[in-house]
């Protein structure tokens, strides 16, 4: 395991969060990803992964799968997306268009101190800012 990721992990022991970890099966090219589940008050399950690289000074945070978005739909979404990201200063969304999804995702980096601190942060902005940005997305789907 990474030490960032160790640094994370530590911090989510602390502070009673239970989580999945995944190793890098090949540390020199590969990540370590965290995963950790929440229930929101406009999105039921709000699943939150972590990559670490070996260099411990960096991290992924994605929210994957947020809404599915059916093709016609999909040039009215880029337009949400883009208020959305204008909205929020360090989260961005994306539309994948390999499965037509909408994801979440902040980047860190870091030294060597603080990491459990500053990936805790990232985690509960990201959480609010999914729950938050929801419904907006929703009523564009169902518009």
């Amino acid at each position: 395991m990474f030490y960032a990721t160790q640094e994370f992990v530590n911090h989510l022991k602390k502070e009673e969060l239970k989580y999945t970890l995944h190793e890098a099966e090949d540390p020199e090219s590969g990540k370590d990803r965290v995963i950790v589940k929440f229930g929101g008050e406009n999105i039921s399950d709000i699943v939150i992964q972590f990559f670490f690289s070996d260099d411990s000074e960096d991290a992924g945070v994605r929210i994957f799968d947020i809404v599915k978005v059916p093709e016609m739909k999909s040039n009215k979404m880029i337009k949400v997306i883009n208020d959305l990201n204008n909205k929020y200063r360090f989260a961005k969304f994306c539309l994948d268009t390999k499965d037509d999804t909408i994801q979440l995702e902040i980047d860190l980096i870091f030294r060597q101190h603080d990491i459990g601190a500053i990936c805790m942060e990232a985690m509960l902005r990201a959480l609010r800012i999914c729950d938050d940005s929801y419904p907006e997305l929703m009523k564009e789907l169902w518009a």
